[in-house]
């Protein structure tokens, strides 16, 4: 049996009002099963944006998904998994159902394609698609500000009418122990995220909260109350560089601002509430990641980071540099690391480690150079971001 924990008691939902299993689920995504020859094994279901009532548990998609798993067929959404599984990567579904097997194993009387509400226990929320920033990786999905520059006529992309049936299943969801809230941006649509939080109060008590911001935001009063009734709660903040760099990836940011509003943050909140980074490395923010890890390293409002090396779109990944520029960056943060030594949320395998091992294994390529330059090209005309400007040396760092 192809088994997943987020199958039986997960629930996702992304800003348009599609039902995932997960938010690693890919609906109709076609590209990974061209890369296997046994493709034909994979069973293929495209997420309905359309939700009838509040019983999103056996919202047809999940049916469809179960049944495929009770058949032993991998849904092809699930492709990611599989294919970081084929590479010898822990996937999020090993990581999912491991915990679960460990902590709270399903009994197998209990996988059936139909659910009651009771065994749902997680849920992932992408709340809209509004969002004060246009990040250089980032798409029309989860920024209105790049569909309405890509001329989009409708460029906001929300739960619309499903908003009612989604808060109600909520408030019916009485075994919910975790909630993961993206958008957009979470505090820059406050009153969906109000609207959530006010739903979930009579059991938040139980609930472990975790939301994704960019941390441009400041947070009220009014905000951190209801926040620190809950559990735990993490704000995982998106700081992927510091300075100028982190300004042209995350455009339309103001570093000064984010590192002020991350202290103020941490002021306003119980030991209930954990600020951890969500670090977005790309061939941009590379260059300053020794400098990133000696902020957060400084940073008493920061207790982890998560390095996560950009993958898509190719032509912004790592391996467009040269060797000796990786190596130049890696041997920085080594040396970095033996004369201030790194504090234990930093000089970590999750962290540091991944980080090192990452650098190590890049396989430097030209193969998407002339896209990155003719990406940033786009975004000069586009938003008058001129990188040669900003960052001169840069074209001598590509491959």
């Amino acid at each position: 049996m192809y088994d997943c924990s987020y199958f039986w008691r997960a629930v996702s939902i992304s800003s348009d009002g599609s039902i995932e299993p997960c938010c690693h689920y890919n609906a109709g995504l076609d590209w990974p099963l061209e890369r296997l020859k046994d493709k034909e094994q994979y069973r293929n279901y495209k997420a309905s944006k359309k939700i009838t009532d509040w019983q999103i548990q056996n919202h047809q998609t999940l049916k469809d998904i179960r049944q495929s798993a009770l058949d032993n067929v991998p849904p092809a959404g699930c492709m990611p998994c599989v294919i970081h599984e084929k590479n010898g990567i822990k996937s999020p579904r090993q990581k999912g159902y491991d915990f679960q097997l460990t902590k709270n194993p399903i009994p197998e009387n209990e996988k059936k394609v139909k659910r009651p509400i009771d065994y749902i226990e997680h849920m992932d929320l992408f709340l809209n698609n509004i969002c004060n920033f246009k990040c250089v990786m980032c798409s029309k999905e989860f920024s209105h500000l790049i569909a309405k520059e890509k001329g989009e006529e409708n460029p906001i992309v929300s739960w619309g009418d499903n908003e009612k049936h989604i808060l109600k299943f909520m408030s019916k969801a009485k075994n919910l122990k975790k909630i993961t809230i993206a958008g957009g941006e979470p505090f820059y649509n406050i009153s969906y995220l109000h609207k959530i939080m006010k739903t979930l109060l009579p059991i938040a008590h139980n609930i472990k909260f975790h939301i994704t911001t960019n941390g441009s935001n400041r947070i009220s009063q009014e905000t951190a109350d209801m926040l620190n009734k809950f559990k735990t709660v993490t704000l995982s903040i998106s700081v992927d560089a510091i300075g100028k760099y982190s300004e042209i990836q995350r455009y339309r940011s103001n570093w000064k601002v984010i590192d002020e509003n991350i202290t103020h943050m941490r002021s306003m909140f119980g030991k209930n509430v954990e600020m951890e980074l969500n670090t977005t490395i790309t061939a941009i923010t590379v260059h300053n990641l020794p400098d990133l890890l000696v902020w957060a390293n400084g940073n008493k409002a920061i207790e982890w980071l998560h390095p996560c090396f950009v993958a898509y779109p190719d032509y912004l990944r790592c391996d467009i540099l040269k060797p000796r520029v990786i190596k130049e960056i890696r041997d920085k943060i080594v040396s970095l690391n033996r004369r201030i030594k790194f504090k234990e949320h930093i000089d970590h395998p999750d962290v540091l480690g991944q980080i090192l091992n990452s650098l190590q294994n890049i396989k430097s390529t030209d193969k998407y150079r002339d896209q990155f330059l003719d990406y940033f090209e786009e975004l000069k005309q586009e938003r008058g971001l001129d990188l040669h400007k900003q960052l001169p040396n840069f074209k001598d760092w590509l491959m």
